[in-house]
């Protein structure tokens, strides 16, 4: 499964499971995900859970901008419809959000923390 972590200023501010085939995101009050936001349209942009072509048990989300006024982004670039992948930041008006792929999530490798000669000094190599 993935979430939408709504992020303002670094900080987590809301989770959201993407729990359902269709997701609808925008200023109306219908939409799956509310935007309190002038700056988003009425039915912003849509995000779509399909079976993965390249994979047979997996899943891709894919987003896609509804025709709206100020566009959807996907790392600072204007979309019209993208597959959503691992860390990519989604901007729809003054909101911000980082979709997680749990399933790439987990797979993250742990980092090693590593105790310096400075008595409570800690670091990691990567």
């Amino acid at each position: 499964m993935a979430i939408l972590v709504l992020v303002h200023e670094g900080l987590t501010i809301k989770k959201i499971p993407l729990e359902k085939p269709e997701i609808q995101i925008g200023r109306m009050a219908d939409c799956d995900i509310f935007l309190d936001d002038k700056l988003a349209s009425h039915k912003h942009a849509r995000i779509t859970m399909t079976q993965d072509a390249e994979q047979q048990d997996a899943v891709a989300y894919y987003i896609e901008d509804l025709q709206s006024t100020n566009h959807t982004y996907v790392n600072g670039e204007a979309v019209a419809l993208k597959r959503l992948d691992h860390n990519d930041i989604i901007r729809i008006g003054k909101h911000v959000f980082k979709f997680i792929d749990e399933t790439e999530a987990l797979a993250d490798k742990t980092t090693k923390l590593h105790k310096s000669w400075i008595p409570g000094v800690y670091y990691t190599k990567d």
